[in-house]
């Protein structure tokens, strides 16, 4: 049974579906959140990782999946958002090629309303086992077809997004002078912490997995700390890179930064912390406006977007954040209400395209 908080929680989000599923042969579990079709068909990447529960995955998924539509929307892509969730049993290993071909026929189902790519927990391996029994998948690997790792795409615009913030809340720094916290050392936030250094910027960077960071070894302006604590740090710029949520509004009395800026979804518990930040005086990045190039990327791919349309699109990223600060200044709001705003008037100018009625279903 799908418990009660579910279907509440679905409602409070405004979502158009959400799919509970789990497969008896392969075991198989998680879940799949549609929120918006505004724009397009709903996509956003699929998440391997453990949950306590079906419903916890499901709530995941449901947050995940309206950032999608916000960060959709605001990169000026034809998509909407949704997000899906599978649960690691620890058994993935030995069923990982069944549980793929398993959910790849949970996509077709769906006739092209959700368009799945990688995201914790996956990669373009994944995506290319994917693609042998769905076409509504992004991500491939080039040798699968596709456009590969977006990772890098990520980094790119959480790094212009970072230089961005820095021009506008602290132009009197050089950057041989500011130091980027940088929480989260995988795929994206190992390159983004490359980028800071070409830059000529310090970084304190910490990972769950202490060997993410050992390649930094040694370096002169790299200083490899651990996670307990971290956004406490004394930094220029926090930059969470890993799982969403990490502040809050009773951390934000204990942040010792100027910015918060990074490749994390959902960095902040809700929109009350980024008014406690702004009252604070630190400058909150939208994530959705920061983190966009790895969408781009994969949407491309998606959607046929020709190589200098993508590039053209994840180059503006820096652009719109650009306006969206200088709006916040000139009207003396957060940037994320205002980006928020933006984004709300583009959806309600767009008729939804056949939506179905949210529907919360039972796992089959």
């Amino acid at each position: 049974m799908v418990s009660a908080s579910v279907p509440q929680i679905c409602d409070s989000f405004e979502h158009e579906a959400l799919e509970l599923f789990r497969d008896p042969q392969s075991g198989l579990t998680g879940a799949i959140a549609i929120h918006s079709t505004a724009l397009g068909p709903a996509m956003g990447g699929l998440r391997l990782r453990s949950y306590p529960s079906i419903e916890e995955a499901a709530i995941d998924a449901l947050r995940l999946a309206r950032a999608m539509t916000y960060k959709n929307a605001a990169a000026g892509l034809a998509l909407g958002g949704g997000k899906a969730v599978v649960i690691d049993d620890g058994r993935w290993d030995e069923h990982r090629l069944e549980r793929w071909d398993a959910f790849a026929q949970r996509l077709n189902r769906l006739e092209g309303r959700y368009i799945t790519a990688e995201d914790v927990g996956t990669g373009p391996a994944d995506m290319d086992r994917l693609a042998r029994g769905t076409r509504w998948v992004a991500g491939r690997s080039e040798l699968g077809g596709g456009r590969g790792d977006p990772s890098s795409a990520t980094a790119h615009t959480v790094f212009t997004a970072i230089r961005t913030a820095i021009a506008f809340r602290l132009a009197h720094l050089h950057p041989a002078d500011v130091r980027v916290g940088v929480l989260g050392a995988g795929h994206v936030g190992g390159r983004l912490v490359d980028l800071l250094l070409d830059a000529g910027m310090s970084v304190d960077v910490a990972d769950v997995n202490e060997a993410a960071t050992e390649r930094w070894a040694g370096h002169p302006r790299v200083a490899r700390v651990g996670t307990e604590g971290f956004i406490a740090r004394e930094l220029d710029v926090l930059a969470p890179c890993a799982m969403g949520e990490l502040v809050c509004v009773a951390d934000v009395p204990h942040l010792r930064c100027a910015i918060v800026a990074g490749a994390a979804n959902n960095p902040l518990v809700d929109e009350l912390t980024a008014v406690a930040l702004d009252e604070r005086g630190i400058l909150y990045v939208p994530d959705f406006l920061a983190n966009c190039g790895g969408i781009i990327h994969v949407g491309g791919e998606a959607l046929g977007t020709s190589d200098l349309e993508t590039h053209r699109l994840i180059d503006a990223a820096e652009h719109r954040l650009q306006r969206v600060l200088r709006r916040a200044r000139e009207e003396d709001r957060v940037p994320v209400a205002i980006a928020r705003e933006e984004v709300e008037t583009m959806l309600r100018g767009h008729r939804s395209r056949g939506a179905a009625p949210l529907s919360a279903l039972a796992p089959a």
